[in-house]
């Protein structure tokens, strides 16, 4: 009788389930549960298949019993606006690395939210001090390509782009927040098996990410155990003891001539337990989507000799009229148009973070490309949806063309600028780190090409990639070489 009556109220709940979302379009297995979206997250299909998916049935679309997702720009500016009632969805909970505690991409709290942007901006502002630390990091960069990477006639020496990308991004914070790098790019190696338990923690976010009761069982003090914690040797809890010392060394210094983005956090009015998550999410989520950016575009242009030589050509001609420092200066890579075409193509052709980023819609409802849609529905960015939409970027949206940005109209141009800068966020859920991967993006294509050649060593090893939100990737090895007679 009991087990009669559990089964007829489960056969309800699944009913309502459907029933206030059905004038949605969407494929009609995916409004009675979340096994579709765990099922392309785990095959790591997530990005394509919701492409897919939003090509068949439209900008407003249904993915799970209460998930809709959109590819309309201006609904993810209205959502994201300053006044907008949208709140986030608990989809940001899931990047917590310490138990109920807080950074600002896994805050729910809309006021606390936006006081600590406040404080924390400054810190990701840009300058002098945040530009330094770049430059150590390419140096250092450049140092270990130098003694360890760089091919000859007589001997091959294979630079993986996805290890040592993500090697670099990794001690450009450190050297940004933690007080020094970590120390990867010595020889080259994960020193703390970062990546490995980023790969590990990939797996377990897919199912935490869809079932939100996980992480409120997983909250309870009985379980805290489940989370990372100061003892461990590797991993993300080795960061956590990390970014301890460098936020307890700070506040207890004598000497502040340090400038780095701890120490404005710090000066702004950041606490200490703040600063540290703080330091914890610039690490997992400011590392992979830089690196990512940098070795699929360097992936792009080696599979396309035009644009290849012209963005070489522009290096070398700015080099010989004195216009480029060594290393450059973010301003000066920002007056490169060639530069900025291939940063911006590369990003829309191949855009780092296609995670859904939830926002819940706010009481009454809202009415959405003609559609309403009840309260409390999650409504997530369709980012390759929007990265390959012919309204804003032509028929030819599936190539890597930087010239679309070099021969567009001012309108046109401002218009895709606009577009593009989504996939960053918008609004108050724009990411804060977006000005730090503008420097390093801008200053690591001119550090390498002014001085190496490279090649895709394996064309036929097709590259291997896993995508639920954030992406994994196989190895992809380069052959680099030494550019002869130039005066860098």
């Amino acid at each position: 009788m009991l087990f009669g009556i559990l089964l007829l109220a489960l056969a309800c709940n699944r009913v309502w389930t459907w029933y206030r979302l059905r004038h949605i379009p969407g494929p009609f297995w995916v409004s009675f549960s979340k096994y579709w979206q765990i099922k392309t997250q785990m095959k790591g299909d997530w990005y394509l298949d919701l492409k897919e998916v939003g090509d068949q049935y439209g900008k407003l679309f249904r993915i799970g019993p209460n998930q809709v997702m959109t590819t309309d720009v201006e609904v993810i500016r209205r959502m994201s606006h300053f006044k907008s009632p949208y709140t986030r969805g608990p989809f940001y909970q899931v990047f917590r690395y310490l138990p109920n505690q807080d950074h600002s991409f896994s805050l729910l709290d809309d006021a606390e939210h936006t006081r600590r942007r406040t404080i924390l901006g400054p810190g990701y502002a840009g300058g002098p001090h945040l530009e330094n630390c770049i430059d150590r990091q390419c140096s250092r960069l450049i140092d270990l390509i130098e003694r360890k990477f760089v091919s000859t006639p007589t001997e091959y020496r294979p630079f993986d782009m996805t290890l040592n990308m993500i090697l670099f991004t990794i001690d450009c914070i450190g050297d940004m927040s933690f007080g020094g790098d970590f120390g990867y790019l010595d020889e080259g190696e994960d020193t703390y098996r970062f990546i490995k338990w980023n790969e590990d923690f990939f797996y377990a976010a897919i199912v935490i990410s869809n079932y939100h009761w996980l992480i409120k069982i997983a909250s309870k003090p009985i379980l805290n155990w489940v989370y990372p914690t100061v003892q461990s040797k590797h991993g993300i809890g080795k960061f956590i003891g990390l970014a301890i010392r460098a936020v307890e060394t700070r506040l207890a210094a004598t000497d502040k001539t340090r400038k780095d983005a701890l120490s404005l956090f710090i000066d702004h009015g950041v606490s200490k337990q703040d600063a540290i998550n703080e330091l914890l999410v610039q690490l997992v989520a400011g590392a992979d989507p830089v690196a990512t950016a940098i070795r699929m575009t360097m992936l792009f242009l080696t599979s396309n000799p035009k644009s290849y030589d012209k963005l070489v050509a522009e290096i070398d001609d700015a080099i010989a009229h004195g216009k480029v420092s060594s290393p450059i200066k973010d301003s000066e890579a920002r007056q490169l148009p060639y530069l900025q075409a291939v940063i911006k193509e590369g990003i829309r052709t191949f855009p780092v973070v296609t995670a859904p980023l939830f926002k819940k819609v706010p009481k009454g409802g809202d009415v959405i490309d003609g559609h309403f849609v009840p309260e409390g529905t999650e409504v997530g960015h369709n980012v390759l949806g929007i990265m390959r939409s012919t309204e804003h970027w032509g028929d030819d949206v599936e190539i890597f063309r930087p010239e679309r940005w070099i021969e567009a109209d001012e309108k046109t141009y401002d218009m895709m600028s606009s577009v593009l800068e989504i996939h960053w966020g918008s609004g108050r859920f724009r990411c804060l780190g977006r000005n730090v991967a503008g420097i390093q993006l801008n200053k690591m294509f001119v550090e390498l090409l002014r001085r190496y050649d490279f090649s895709v060593a394996k064309p036929q090893a097709s590259l291997k990639i896993v995508n639920s939100g954030f992406f994994l990737m196989s190895e992809l090895d380069f052959r680099v070489t030494k550019r002869e007679n130039l005066e860098n």
